[in-house]
């Protein structure tokens, strides 16, 4: 069996993509590129309710579904809401991009005990919780892709 051709690799059609952290930054450009490769977005954003929407309407106009979606991905029972309400409204998810994540202004030495345990929550946890809710709707369905982010 030949390779896939690069072009064959970025086709996304069909697909349903799921990125965390897309309401604004490095998370927005990856769900428009997902959205450019033919997928169908859900825009995840804690806060950023003004940039995912913005963001939803840009994936439109490339004539692709996308939805925006609130949740704190540090929480259990948000993240079974997200994964949820992605499937019921793409029909189902075949790949979960990791992407959100902080880091406060204060330096390390500044740092506070509670801005550490917030980084951990949004760094780490939310990947767990993430990861793991959507492994198992993805094992029930076929397969797919997750994949994690991270920078600084």
């Amino acid at each position: 069996m030949a390779p896939l051709s690069p072009r064959a690799l970025l086709d996304f059609r069909g697909r349903r993509v799921l990125v965390t952290g897309a309401g604004s930054g490095l998370g927005s450009g990856i769900a428009l590129r997902f959205a450019e490769a033919g997928a169908s977005i859900a825009v995840h954003y804690r806060a950023s309710k003004a940039g995912a929407r913005a963001l939803v309407a840009r994936i439109e106009k490339l004539k692709r579904k996308a939805v925006a979606i609130q949740a704190d991905v540090t929480r259990a029972t948000d993240v079974a809401k997200l994964v949820e309400k992605t499937v019921k409204e793409l029909g189902g998810l075949d790949v979960l991009i990791n992407n959100a994540g902080s880091y406060p202004v204060s330096p390390l030495l500044e740092m506070s005990e509670a801005e550490w345990d917030a980084v951990m929550a949004d760094n780490l946890r939310s990947v767990h919780l993430c990861t793991q809710a959507v492994a198992r709707h993805m094992m029930k369905n076929g397969g797919g892709a997750i994949i994690n982010i991270a920078s600084i």
